[in-house]
């Protein structure tokens, strides 16, 4: 063992998705990791079982014999760990270029977009893993089949989400690099979509002449990009009939108490090839642009079809990513991640093409700046739901904005669609509310970032003995 793996490296924030996944591969590869949370989770949990040392207070005295420190963007900088590591000359580096440092080991995929990247990643990590390429993995979200967000693996490839929150994506040293699509988003970092665009023209510049990129030209910001950028080997996915790899005879089924798409897709390159009946259990019209993404990835590493739809067929999907939590004869609830305009519409028309009855959606509001820098979408992106309970927003740190409370957002929402819509203020309130709305067969949907899925498994709790 060389010197560099005796290294005591401190994560403060380790809870965080994109912190544990970077301290369990470093741990993973002989690097000695501790790290400091306030918050208890499952994340937490499971780095303790796995040997990682773990302090629940930020302090100096966690970092006795340490040789580093990595923090997230989220740490402020009058954390006392931060602030400790630089009068001490510690050396402390940001976890985007800690994950940059780690991508160096090896060649990688990383996947960017505004919107689904948790999602294509773990599908092309699936993809490979199928095909006994055993890539190491870094992902934004829990992948179900590996109960973890990371995994060290023996192969060829890194398959990492590239998060563009506070731009640092650029710094990743990608080899293959994706684009889903482009949004307004993150309105805490950046200041306009140009700013935005520039960031993903960045990224997309720094792919060497020996890798490619896969873009959605279905999104027509992420196809004006595509037409400045020169000398890259460039592959396309989407529904448009010009893209290399796109989807037709899309449709949804149900098996085995689990709803898939099946669809065809056509192979667009030197001429025209359709190849039939890929299987995957996912919904939705974006979740199709995703998968498409991961084929797209896997044709350009010369996997074949069969390994393709063997993959996608079996691929176990990722948590809170329409993860229905409970389910009868009569009722179902989901859990979801989706927090932007976007990513609910999508969510909520994905629900409304399985069910006919009735949808009540439950949102928590995450961040003052994207409430009130999107507020007109985020009214109109709940057309396909019927009720609607809005919870406290969830700051994520940022200060309180006026009149951007749970009460104004559903005044508005009440408004301009002429739905029912409540303001939530407890879990109590919550559970009286939902239980006096919800019918036999009617569908609940928690939708948010912040603390919604544990408020989506307290409710679950209380729907079961309810029910018995």
């Amino acid at each position: 063992m060389t010197l560099i793996y005796k290294k005591n490296i401190h994560f403060v924030g380790i809870g965080g998705i994109g912190m544990s996944a970077i301290a369990e591969i470093l741990h993973q590869k002989g690097f000695r990791i501790s790290g400091s949370d306030i918050s208890d989770s499952l994340i937490i949990r499971r780095l303790k079982k796995n040997g990682i040392i773990i302090y629940r207070k930020h302090s100096k005295e966690n970092l006795k014999n340490i040789d580093m420190v990595v923090y997230s963007s989220a740490i402020k900088k009058n954390n006392p760990e931060l602030r400790y590591a630089k009068s001490t000359k510690i050396p402390t580096i940001s976890r985007a270029l800690m994950l940059a440092e780690v991508m160096r080991l090896k060649p990688s995929v990383t996947v960017a977009g505004s919107h689904g990247k948790t999602t294509t990643t773990s599908l092309i990590a699936c993809i490979l893993e199928s095909s006994n390429l055993d890539p190491t993995i870094i992902n934004g979200g829990i992948i179900n089949s590996l109960k973890t967000n990371a995994k060290l693996g023996k192969g060829q490839w890194i398959v990492a989400e590239a998060d563009e929150s506070d731009g640092s994506f650029v710094y990743l040293p990608s080899t293959i690099g994706v684009i889903t699509n482009i949004d307004l988003e993150h309105l805490d970092f950046y200041k306009d979509i140009n700013q935005i665009k520039k960031a993903f023209i960045n990224y997309a510049k720094n792919i060497p002449f020996y890798g490619f990129l896969a873009l959605c030209v279905d999104d027509p910001r992420v196809k004006e990009l595509k037409e400045k950028l020169y000398g890259k080997k460039i592959l396309t996915y989407g529904f448009s009939e010009k893209a290399n790899i796109s989807a037709m005879n899309i449709r949804t089924f149900e098996t085995n108490n689990n709803f898939c798409t099946n669809f065809d897709i056509v192979e667009n390159f030197e001429e025209k090839k359709i190849v039939k009946n890929f299987s995957v259990p996912l919904l939705g019209k974006h979740n199709v642009q995703n998968i498409l993404a991961s084929i797209c990835v896997a044709k350009g590493l010369k996997i074949s079809n069969q390994k393709i739809k063997n993959a996608l067929k079996n691929f176990l999907g990722v948590k809170r990513r329409f993860t229905i939590l409970y389910r009868d004869s009569s009722n179902t609830i989901i859990d979801d991640y989706a927090h932007h305009p976007r990513e609910i519409k999508a969510t909520l028309k994905a629900l409304k093409s399985i069910t006919k009855k009735k949808i009540l959606a439950v949102f928590e509001p995450h961040r003052f700046s994207r409430i009130k820098g999107l507020l007109n979408d985020f009214i109109k992106s709940f057309n396909d739901s019927d009720y609607i309970f809005v919870l406290p927003v969830f700051s994520a740190g940022e200060k309180e904005i006026n009149k951007m409370d749970n009460h104004h957002i559903s005044k508005l929402i009440s408004k301009k669609l002429q739905k029912k819509v409540l303001a939530i203020n407890d879990i109590n309130q919550l559970n009286k509310n939902l239980r006096e709305y919800v019918k036999p067969g009617d569908n609940i949907i928690f939708l948010g970032a912040g603390l919604s899925s544990k408020i989506a498994e307290k409710f679950t709790k209380y729907f079961k003995n309810d029910c018995t």
